[in-house]
This record gives C-alpha cells, structure tokens and sequence, in this order.
C-alpha cells in the first residue's frame, strides 16, 4: 500500500484499502497469524504517471475500462538503463520501510463478517497511526494525512 496518488484538493494522501480483502483476514484468522501493518515511503517516487486529466482520450478510455472489467491501468514511465529520460525501470528513489506492532488475532475458523470487518478497522487504524508517527522523517509534510478509498 502506498501514500499516492496525492488528492490535490485537500491536500491527502490516498490508498487503497490497504491492500487487505475479506479472504486474506479470514485466512488470519483460521491460522492464528498476527497481522502486522507496514508502510513504505518512497514507492510512489519510482515511476511517473501520464497526465490524464479529465476529460482527456486517455481518462475516457481508462473510465471506460474501468466500468467494464472493474480495474484500470495506470500509464506509468520510469528511467531507461541506459538513459534517464525515459523508459520502464523505476527511478532511483530511496524507499523506508516501517514496521508497526504486531495485532494480535485469536484462532477462529470461520470468522463472523462483524470479526473481520473489526480486525480490518483495527489493521487501518494502525496503519494510520504507523504513517503519522513517521512521516515527518521521511519527508512528508505535517499537514498531510493518509485517507484510505
């Protein structure tokens, strides 16, 4: 999961929702595993996105794939190998990489949809709480919050 791409409106970072779905935490569930949060700053930094601004051909034909099969692909653009103009090696950018505190799940075969929504809530609260203790040292101003979508 990572901060970008940043909402120019209000000024947040956004992310998916982290990166979990209902069959990863009921997995965690039925095996007894802690469920640790993870962030990693500087991953956003290795490529660049075209610009697709509303209203353009691109953004038309991305929505539109969107629709029909529920994902999109973003155009993205690196270095090259022997250039650094262009190309599809990422950008030599450093990433930090903070581990928060293991959450501790209790074994239970076949979690109640309430048990994983809770354990998902919780997993985004630290999270949140990993990125705000540590986002001043990697570079991301004070003001800036992460918002999942």
């Amino acid at each position: 999961m990572t901060g970008k791409p940043q909402s120019e409106e209000a000024g947040d970072l956004t992310g998916s929702e982290a990166g979990l779905c209902g069959s990863t935490l009921r997995t965690i569930f039925q095996f007894t595993a802690s469920l640790v949060p993870v962030f990693s700053f500087g991953e956003n930094d290795l490529y660049k996105q075209i610009n697709n601004p509303k209203g353009s051909c691109l953004r038309t034909v991305q929505d539109t794939m969107q629709n029909l099969t529920g994902i999109t692909i973003p155009l993205i653009y690196g270095r090259g190998i022997f250039q650094y103009s262009f190309g599809l090696m990422p950008y030599r950018k450093p990433i930090y990489t903070v581990v928060g505190r293991p959450i501790p799940v209790q074994q239970t075969l076949h979690p109640t949809p309430e048990q994983i929504e809770e354990l998902h809530r919780t997993y985004l609260q630290e999270l949140r709480t990993l990125f705000e203790e540590h986002k001043g040292k990697y570079g991301i101003p004070e003001h800036k919050t992460l918002v999942f979508t």
